[in-house]
């Protein structure tokens, strides 16, 4: 009797060592990770456009300085990069020997016209000549003199002065090189004073508006900054078959009027497509994925992760809109694991 009993004893014992053994085995096969998901949006999620330029002079920001006569270069003050302040002596020039025969010319052709103003009075004071032909010689006196003045007035500044405070750029003149009127000699830019231009693809200026984030550096990536575009100039270059995207720099940014610049900018307008938070997104090798939450079981899937805003980013293939995707917890995730998440699966299909 009393070997029965320890027989039983030891049956009862097996089966439920047995059932512990299943127990825990099922639960080492099918564990339960605790995470949280988002849903999937479909959003217009635009392109991130990379764009070159380069820096220029904003509208007011620079001066130009002309010969007022034709005159050759005598001495050039303030070279290419000079720092100059308003009234500061650039250049000064010699007037040319057209210069000095048209000046000359002006001066007698003023004269006569004077003498003939005269002699007109007398002859209609003796009633010789009419009120009309005297007019007619007042009116020709008078534009002669104005001649001469004008070009006394332009043959006295052949001392080219900078007209604003700034930088001297843009001076390609030397000493003996004769220029005709109304040449550039210099330009005098505002310090600071810049703004950036970049070529853009048609296509893609008529989705850009003013007001847009941009991210601008120099070309080989320094002194970015993010600032706003200012306008949109959607006329395109027939040289470059582009059209233009511009922004102010900021005063003392740094950069040189010309100089080679790079922006980065987010065009919106694109395609509607799926949307995810960042940190849903995962990656493999460099391959991206994520895990589907199906009827609070997590599936890996592949998917193309897209343009990346702020804390989201779109993913033009791989998912649905209105699916489930974890945002944590995903790095400890395997294919096929039950999830929970606040203790109630999640994920059921529709």
């Amino acid at each position: 009797m009393t070997r029965t009993l320890t027989l039983i004893g030891l049956l009862l014992s097996a089966t439920a060592l047995a059932g512990c053994n299943k127990a825990a085995e099922d639960e080492k096969v099918t564990p339960t990770a605790a995470i949280k998901t988002a849903t999937v949006q479909l959003a217009n999620a635009g392109e991130q456009v990379t764009l070159y330029g380069g820096a220029e002079p904003r509208a007011g920001g620079e001066a130009a300085v002309a010969v007022p006569v034709e005159a050759s270069v005598d001495r050039i003050l303030a070279p290419n990069g000079t720092h100059v302040t308003a009234g500061t002596v650039i250049a000064t020039l010699l007037p040319s020997a057209a210069s000095r025969l048209d000046l000359a010319k002006a001066h007698n052709d003023s004269a006569t016209a004077a003498a003939t103003y005269t002699r007109a009075q007398r002859l209609r004071a003796d009633g010789l000549m009419s009120d009309a032909d005297v007019e007619t010689a007042r009116a020709a006196a008078h534009t002669a003199a104005l001649t001469q003045a004008s070009l006394s007035e332009r043959a006295g500044h052949l001392v080219l002065r900078a007209p604003i405070t700034g930088s001297v750029q843009a001076i390609t003149a030397r000493s003996g090189d004769l220029l005709p009127a109304g040449t550039m000699v210099a330009r005098v830019v505002a310090a600071g004073k810049l703004r950036a231009r970049f070529g853009i693809d048609p296509a893609l200026a008529r989705r850009a508006t003013p007001g847009m984030p941009i991210s601008i550096s120099l070309a080989n990536g320094d002194a970015m900054v993010t600032t706003q575009v200012t306008s949109v100039d959607k006329v395109v270059d027939p040289t470059t078959r582009q059209a233009a995207l511009i922004a102010q720099l900021p005063d003392g940014h740094g950069a040189s009027p010309g100089e080679a610049m790079k922006a980065s900018v987010n065009i919106g307008g694109g395609a509607a497509q799926p949307v995810i938070p960042y940190a849903a997104l995962l990656d493999d090798g460099g391959q991206n994925y994520v895990f589907v939450i199906e009827k609070g079981v997590a599936h890996r899937r592949n998917v193309t992760a897209g343009t990346a805003q702020g804390e989201s980013v779109s993913v033009p293939a791989g998912l649905k809109p209105g699916e489930h995707v974890a945002i944590s917890g995903g790095t400890a995730l395997e294919d096929g694991m039950k999830v929970s998440e606040g203790g109630a699966p999640v994920g059921d299909s529709k």
